[in-house]
């Protein structure tokens, strides 16, 4: 059954946004809030309805009793129309396989160590939770790994999550990420999903699974791993290979370990770029410069403007409207010609008349639901795989959409402080075109928070730095960092 337009229970439903083996997600916002959510439904579930609802119940209920933050939660499940449906929360941002994927091909390089420390230590603080509230997730990979430039990455896709202790269950999730003793059918445990988040970690930093073939995971040989360029690489080898042992009983026994030692990887690597306060509303922020000024964005000059597009992609108003004036009939028919796009997508199109060589047409929002972080993001990356070096970028979002310049400004800041600390960007100038002074004001003080004051995006205090050196209770040897090998 198609839901695009209907209304499930609280909410509101825009359309499909994705499919999988399983299921159909769909974008929706719930009526009263406002707020973004993503519905699940079950494909093939015509003739059995009742199951699907229990499954779909099953999943909401074992996500509702995990108490952390870096899990996305369930938020309403019902039927509609005899389609049964998960409410779930959305992330305003790209899962880490696209992700990955994406700067790979546009800029030749993959996630930093860095990066990939700090997400696995946040799953690894969602298993835990979610092992001591006695569930296990059994699907742990790249794709259910949702980032958020404003909140951290968080997982997601309890689908196929289970009890503890359940004996005779069907191995569910990806093959080349599941543990070899659930392949086989052994009772799952929680070492299966550490396994899981160790094949995720290796795929994430060098681009590959550890292990592809099903002997290979099934054989008794050793994962093996590039030469390690760095001591801190050696010292993240050096968990990834505890995490895959082929032994269960060899293998780290819980993720709790991740969060301490790779939280403080992760900070002794992240990046601090020199920023330089230039002018009001404009920084140097390493390569590249950042501007927010007054003007019309039809009218600026740039590689790429980015448009603030609806989802029908007509540009009969606001941003769309100025541009298509200026460019000409040609840049809406080109936009057109592929029929709606979800939100959080973003595609190029000629600029006709503009002073630009692309206009990047970004579907932020739908009736204040801010999908603003996702598309700067994909706007950013589809800017660097057309070798843009200059971009113009508008208050995404703050027109028809009704979504609060402070929201849109935040947004798309994280979206770019992100992206820039991820490193190898080719852009050398990002300038935020606003209407009028009152945005303007917004934009610049919002500039000013995000790179210049205030604690890092993703910092937290956890209790201090560990002193490296002591064996802790999890039997791990920090020193193998300061020795710059592995065990």
């Amino acid at each position: 059954m198609d839901l695009t337009g209907v209304e499930c229970g609280v909410f509101e439903v825009w359309g499909p946004i994705g499919e999988g083996g399983m299921s159909r997600v769909w974008l929706a916002r719930h009526r009263e809030l406002s707020s973004p959510v993503v519905l699940k439904t079950l494909l093939d579930t015509a003739h059995h309805p009742g199951d699907a609802f229990m499954r779909l119940r099953n999943e909401a209920r074992l996500t509702a009793r995990i108490p952390d933050p870096r899990v996305v939660r369930a938020v309403d499940v019902g039927i509609h129309d005899g389609v049964p449906y998960l409410a779930e929360e959305y992330v305003d941002g790209l899962d880490l396989a696209e992700l990955q994927k994406r700067r790979g091909e546009a800029l030749g390089r993959g996630l930093p160590l860095w990066f990939v420390a700090l997400a696995v230590r946040d799953v690894a603080s969602a298993l835990h939770s979610a092992h001591q509230t006695g569930v296990l997730h059994r699907d742990v990979k790249p794709s259910n790994l949702f980032g958020s430039p404003q909140t951290g990455v968080r997982l997601g896709d309890f689908g196929v999550a289970v009890g503890q202790g359940r004996a005779h269950v069907v191995a569910g999730g990806t093959p080349r990420f599941i543990a070899p003793e659930a392949l086989r059918g052994e009772t799952p445990s929680r070492r299966c999903d550490v396994y899981s988040l160790g094949a995720t970690a290796y795929d994430l930093y060098y681009g590959r699974p550890p292990l592809v073939e099903l002997r290979d995971i099934l054989g008794d040989g050793e994962v093996q791993f590039p030469k390690a360029r760095t001591p801190e690489e050696a010292y993240f080898q050096h968990f990834l290979a505890r995490m895959l042992e082929r032994t269960p009983a060899k293998r780290l026994a819980s993720a709790s370990a991740l969060i301490r030692k790779l939280g403080a990887l992760a900070r002794d690597l992240r990046p601090s770029p020199q920023v330089v306060q230039l002018e009001r509303g404009a920084l140097q922020v390493g390569p590249v410069r950042i501007r927010c000024i007054l003007g019309d964005i039809a009218q600026a000059s740039a590689d790429g403007i980015v448009n603030s597009a609806n989802d029908e992609m007509k540009m009969r108003s606001g941003v769309g409207g100025a541009l298509r004036r200026r460019g000409g009939q040609r840049v809406e028919d080109e936009a057109m010609r592929d029929g709606r796009r979800a939100l959080g997508e973003c595609i190029a199109t000629g600029a006709g008349e503009l002073s630009c060589r692309y206009v990047l047409h970004a579907v932020s929002a739908w009736k204040e639901a801010s999908c603003i972080a996702r598309a700067t993001q994909r706007a950013l990356l589809l800017a660097e795989e057309l070798g843009l070096r200059t971009l113009a970028i508008p208050a995404l979002g703050t027109g028809v959409a009704r979504v609060p310049p402070e929201a849109s400004a935040f947004a798309a800041f994280a979206a770019l402080h992100e992206h820039l600390l991820l490193g190898g960007s080719r852009l050398r100038q990002v300038t935020f075109v606003l209407y009028d002074a009152e945005t303007l004001e917004i934009f610049i003080e919002q500039l000013s928070g995000m790179f210049l004051g205030g604690a890092e995006l993703g910092e937290e205090d956890e209790g201090g730095r560990e002193g490296r050196g002591a064996r802790d209770r999890d039997g791990l040897d920090d020193t193998v960092f300061l020795r710059g090998g592995s065990e």
